[in-house]
């Protein structure tokens, strides 16, 4: 007996209707105010959030379209995708059209959209790709829910999103949504990975012949490249790249690297970033930091032998949504940062913000929360062709934001200088543009030590004067028992030997 598309989308409202209210309370943050919002961090003071647009229903992904740049506008136009509508919207010039470029449900038997993805060629062949979970008819002839992860394009024309065609419908059926999430990423090969989630299945993301709980590769026409680590081997689905993934939440490209980092949410605890290998199995459910949401432990350890470790973890859970790396240049010290959005700690409401994580060469060495006090789910990050940073938040009145470094505080400056004159430095126009204050006073220790225990500690050798340049320069490991200090790449060589001089002389005076 085959049912409607309409009786599909009923049966998803009363499954809905059944979730607990406190689930529901995690989508109910309070409407976010007007801003602007000043906040300083560890490396950058002075940094601005502010609002874009708003008006976004329930945003999930956004694209900046290439050609669209102006020195008036340097963000340029984007695309946005609205999860719940399956809208696909337009900011245009500065503004946020009120009508769809795409509305997919009129074409797609589409539940909920997820991301959006710019083809490689998009310059010359204008196609744009989406993941989306697809409603289907349940086997057992019930008007109960029957979806999939799916994947799909349509070539964008300048105003509409035209030519819709379907690529890819994961073998991935299921009767429950557990899990709903679709990222996907163009890999530098011109194939893309995207990921299907676990849809509560216990037994089928260890399992090759299904596609749920795996990230897949398919050729950009749907077909399964040759090169897949399963490709050939018999009983399994040639299209999967990685396995035991429970939520994929987001894809980024190391810029040093060029490793494919994965983001995936846990239950209660076990949030995760995935370096990915092809063929590898990441584990879920059988190894997870997490507990179920009933508190029960899903295994007596947290990694079993034949799966892979994660880079980073959380416990508690901050339910991640979306990550980047940082690569522009308006905030030199984070360059290189992993920035992940967290839409809500420890299964509190109202507990969203975006995480900062810090990697050296060993892995990571800190972490720092920022934009707390908006109280709202933080759904995704990316990077703007300005060198900002974009998030959507997670909201029927969703908003556009934008972080960029705020004006300084010169009076502020002024103050801070004055005090290192006082203390006998002579010439504290070398700090200017530094974030030396920041971090350190001439008399007291803050986050590093003060300048006279520096002067105190070390001689005016040349090798001393040599180490504390370099450590101005290229960072250092905390040797005083505290966080590791940051490189400083906008210093001269020649500056910083003059600041290391006027430190040092601090002891003869």
């Amino acid at each position: 007996m085959k049912h409607s598309f309409a009786t599909q989308i009923i049966s998803f409202v009363f499954l809905l209707l059944f979730i607990p209210a406190s689930a529901f309370a995690q989508f109910a943050p309070p409407p976010i105010e007007n801003g602007p919002w000043l906040f300083n961090t560890f490396e950058h003071e002075n940094v601005k959030a502010s609002i874009v647009a708003r008006g976004l229903n329930v945003p999930f992904g956004m694209v900046f379209l290439p050609g669209t740049q102006t020195d008036e506008n340097p963000m340029g136009d984007l695309l946005v995708s609205e999860r719940q509508t399956g809208f696909i919207r337009h900011y245009r010039d500065g503004e946020l059209l009120q009508d769809p470029v795409a509305e997919l449900k009129l074409t797609f038997r589409l539940l909920q959209l997820f991301d959006i993805n710019l083809h490689p060629d998009f310059s010359e062949n204008g196609l744009l790709y989406f993941t989306w979970i697809k409603g289907g008819d349940n086997p057992d002839g019930t008007d109960d829910l029957w979806m999939t992860t799916a994947v799909s394009r349509g070539r964008w024309d300048g105003e509409k999103l035209v030519n819709l065609k379907e690529v890819f419908e994961a073998d991935a059926w299921a009767a429950h949504p557990g899990g709903a999430s679709s990222r996907g990423l163009f890999l530098p090969d011109g194939t893309f990975i995207f990921g299907s989630s676990h849809r509560i299945e216990r037994q089928a993301p260890q399992r090759l012949d299904s596609h749920i709980g795996k990230t897949l590769r398919i050729n950009d026409d749907g077909s399964a490249p040759a090169d897949n680590p399963f490709y050939a081997v018999e009983g399994a689905l040639a299209e999967i790249f990685t396995w035991g993934n429970r939520s994929v939440m987001g894809f980024a490209v190391h810029p040093q690297s060029g490793a494919v980092w994965e983001l995936e949410n846990g239950p209660q605890g076990g949030d995760e970033v995935n370096i990915l290998r092809p063929g590898a199995n990441y584990g879920w459910p059988l190894a997870t930091f997490g507990r179920d949401y009933d508190g029960t432990q899903f295994n007596d350890v947290p990694w079993v032998e034949g799966t892979e470790r994660p880079e980073v973890f959380w416990v508690p859970a901050i339910t991640v949504a979306g990550m980047t790396f940082y690569t522009g240049d308006k905030f030199p010290e984070w360059e290189n940062n992993l920035f992940v959005t967290s839409m809500m700690v420890g299964r509190i409401p109202g507990t969203g913000h975006l995480e900062r994580v810090v990697f050296n060469d060993n892995g990571e060495v800190r972490r720092e929360s920022m934009l707390e006090e908006l109280g709202q789910r933080i759904r995704y990050v990316s990077q703007g062709p300005d060198g900002l940073l974009y998030l959507l938040t997670d909201h029927v009145d969703g908003a556009l934001l934008k972080i960029e470094p705020g004006e300084v505080n010169q009076s502020k400056l002024d103050v801070q200088y004055l005090e290192l004159s006082e203390q006998g430095i002579t010439s504290p126009e070398l700090f200017t543009g530094s974030d030396c204050m920041l971090c350190h006073r001439v008399d007291e220790s803050l986050i590093g030590p003060s300048f006279q225990e520096i002067a105190a500690k070390y001689s005016t050798s040349q090798s001393n004067i040599n180490l504390l340049v370099n450590s101005i320069l290229e960072g250092g490991e905390g040797n005083w028992g505290d966080l590791p200090m940051s490189a400083h790449p906008n210093i001269s060589a020649t500056t910083a030997r003059q600041m290391v001089d006027q430190i040092l002389g601090l002891s003869t005076q």
